[in-house]
């Protein structure tokens, strides 16, 4: 198949074109830039495996939660591809995609995505099924749901700072720290063809990010609000 996934959980943007079995990969991690590079960036990776957008069988990205900035980008991108060519477009929950890789670890996974300093967007699986439903928490909220006697398998772009921050606090949980290499995009791609051999629906026009968290200037409305100054 050929396919595009992007990757815009966190703040450095992974973009794959995929055809049959070759891969073309760019990674932005360029700050404010990313907004004007993204579309080029898309250009450039088709180009590289000679594919044009209508070449595509179906698109696919993180669909949170993670970074307000780039699910937006990265969404609104694909929905103005996929729709001008009528290109199925697939939304993978971001805590699903990095856990995919994991499916058949015994242990149980924890996929962790970096909110704010000690706090994480998080769920747990166990052998690729969900146990948990995504929920962003700070570090003694999650160890609260933690097993002391059972080792975990920490994964996903906050797998690192986690394991940091656990080894810190306590010395009694056994947490084994898995980094992805780069990020999910190659997951995005079996995560959705899974999902088009058990024909599920993909994306709708109206369906948007998925959000587990309000967002700074929410927050800031809101205390605006109560404070009576709006």
């Amino acid at each position: 198949m050929n396919a595009l996934a992007i990757d815009c959980a966190v703040s450095k943007i992974a973009i794959t074109a995929k055809k049959d079995t070759l891969f073309a990969k760019l990674v932005l991690n360029i700050g404010t830039r990313q907004s004007e590079r993204l579309l080029p960036s898309i250009d450039y990776v088709l180009q590289e495996l000679e594919l044009k957008p209508q070449d595509l069988n179906y698109t696919a990205i993180t669909l949170g939660p993670g970074s307000f900035t780039g699910l937006r980008l990265g969404l609104s991108s694909l929905k103005a591809l996929t729709l001008s060519n009528d290109i199925p477009l697939y939304g993978i929950p971001s805590l699903e995609a990095y856990a995919f890789t994991y499916k058949n670890a015994q242990n149980i996974v924890l996929s962790t995505i970096e909110a704010k300093e000690d706090e994480y967007y998080n769920q747990f699986f166990l052998h690729g099924e969900k146990i948990s439903d995504p929920e962003d928490n700070n570090i003694e909220e999650i160890l609260k749901k933690i097993d002391q006697e059972s080792s975990i398998l920490v994964c996903g772009p906050g797998a690192n700072s986690f394991c940091n921050r656990l080894n810190e606090i306590s010395s009694i949980y056994s947490a084994f720290c898995y980094i992805p290499e780069t990020d999910a995009t190659e997951n995005l791609f079996s995560i959705s063809e899974e999902w088009i051999k058990n024909k599920r629906e993909p994306l709708q026009d109206y369906d948007g990010p998925l959000y587990i968290r309000k967002s700074e200037a929410e927050l800031v409305y809101e205390q605006k609000q109560a404070k009576g100054i709006i």
